[in-house]
């Protein structure tokens, strides 16, 4: 035993210090609450580390492509508040309040500034509680409760017609906020409420009409995208994060009815989807991550052979749309609740990057042709290319399936998503090599 503990001790030197010092903090919360128990003593004494497990080594794709992201990464240092990226982000409700949590504090985590949800009253209360970090504002409209009251009172049933009214409200009250966010992520514990679904699909249009980075999630995907695929459609700064069932429903709306019924075999149809879109990101998550892309990226991505391309009509014909990025990292073994949040807001923060570089860079050029004078506005040229927005997925990917093992490492069957938060940034050093 003695012999064991003295070869775990001797692993634990070489995981990173913010590593050990998190593990530290929850070994000793966990004696702390084991004391408790009848009978039982604290189990462990000293960093339980097993040997970490390490990825392959990068194929030369992944480098380039690793090495086009750290370019992204705003420097630290002499920055005001704000510099280094605002996250929005619309979801919470009365059933779910945890996954905007995840969402915003792994913006943070990673690097954002600031970050706020943006909820109904009935989740505001709670999503407050969890942190101060996080500003919480209780705009979205919430019908379904104000009808099952009075349905209650009165005895009559049946849903009403969404309360436009408000919905303009809540859209005029929000508005401010998302001129002033670099990113926005729409559907993480949105729920289904016809007006906050109103609410956040006016919203996404709002966000197309500013330019903002846009990541839709979750509920949106289902009650938004899937019913009305136009909110998205030819958007290129957007990417949409569905698992299995969600990648089935945003395809029908589209028009491509996936073969058979749901399984892991639907993730080699996003490309199809992907391109259906015409200007959207599809992150379709499972045990390979794949983003995909529109057409004419995906023929701009083509493997570097030395020999130029074959554009004759009949191959362009008969090829199939492929992935412009895949992330195979090893994981979690185990898929708890919130992950999807956790990635949704570490994509968020990356986007919210290149935008803020993207706007840099246009307000660079603008004063050079005027001489020193003149402003920039969000954005330039419609907003950030497809290569840019996968990149950002691709690269909170690894970061997330990095921090998931890590997380899983320690916790085991026992892990949740609140474990992996802390470990995003540790991970997102070692993956980036950037402080």
């Amino acid at each position: 035993m003695q012999s064991t503990l003295r070869s775990l001790t001797l692993a634990a030197r070489t995981v990173p210090a913010a590593v050990r010092n998190h593990r530290n903090i929850a070994l000793a919360r966990y004696n702390r609450c084991i004391k408790a128990l009848p009978g039982h003593k604290p189990a462990v004494t000293t960093v339980p580390v097993h040997a970490m497990a390490t990825t392959a080594p990068a194929s030369p794709a992944e480098a380039r492509a690793m090495a086009r992201f750290r370019q992204l990464v705003p420097t630290l240092g002499g920055n005001y508040k704000g510099a280094h990226g605002k996250v929005a982000v619309v979801g919470g409700c009365l059933e779910f309040t945890g996954a905007p949590f995840f969402a915003a504090m792994s913006a943070l985590r990673v690097g954002a500034d600031m970050a706020y949800v943006i909820c109904t009253p009935s989740a505001a209360t709670a999503i407050k509680s969890y942190s101060p970090e996080l500003m919480v504002l209780p705009y979205l409209p919430e019908q379904q409760q104000q009808q099952q009251q009075q349905q209650m009172s009165t005895g009559a049933e049946g849903e009403g017609p969404v309360d436009q009214a408000a919905v303009e409200l809540a859209v005029s009250r929000i508005c401010p906020w998302l001129s002033r966010a670099s990113a926005l992520v729409v559907g993480p514990g949105l729920g289904g409420d016809p007006a906050v679904c109103a609410t956040a699909a006016a919203l996404m249009g709002e966000a197309r009409r500013l330019g903002l980075p846009l990541l839709v999630d979750g509920s949106a995907l289902t009650h938004i995208v899937a019913k009305n695929a136009a909110t998205v459609s030819g958007y290129r700064s957007c990417i949409l994060t569905p698992n299995v069932a969600e990648l089935g429903r945003i395809a029908e709306a589209v028009g491509l009815r996936l073969p058979g019924k749901m399984s892991d075999a639907w993730l080699a149809h996003a490309p199809r989807v992907a391109e259906a879109f015409g200007g959207p990101v599809v992150l379709a998550k499972g045990e390979e991550d794949l983003l995909c892309g529109p057409a004419e990226q995906q023929q701009q991505q083509q493997p570097e052979s030395g020999a130029p391309p074959d554009t004759s009509p009949s191959t362009a014909a008969s090829r199939e749309p492929q992935p412009l990025l895949r992330c195979s990292d090893p994981g979690s073994l185990r898929r708890c609740g919130g992950q999807g949040d956790v990635l949704a807001g570490t994509a968020a923060a990356f986007l919210g990057w290149a935008a803020k570089q993207q706007q840099q860079q246009q307000q660079q050029f603008q004063a050079d042709a005027s001489g020193g004078g003149g402003g920039g506005s969000r954005g330039c040229g419609g907003g950030l290319d497809t290569a840019t927005v996968a990149l950002c997925g691709y690269a909170a990917c690894k970061v997330m399936r990095g921090a998931a093992r890590r997380a899983f490492e320690a916790e085991e069957r026992s892990m949740l998503a609140g474990d992996i938060i802390p470990l995003l940034y540790p991970t997102f050093k070692q993956i980036v090599g950037q402080s």
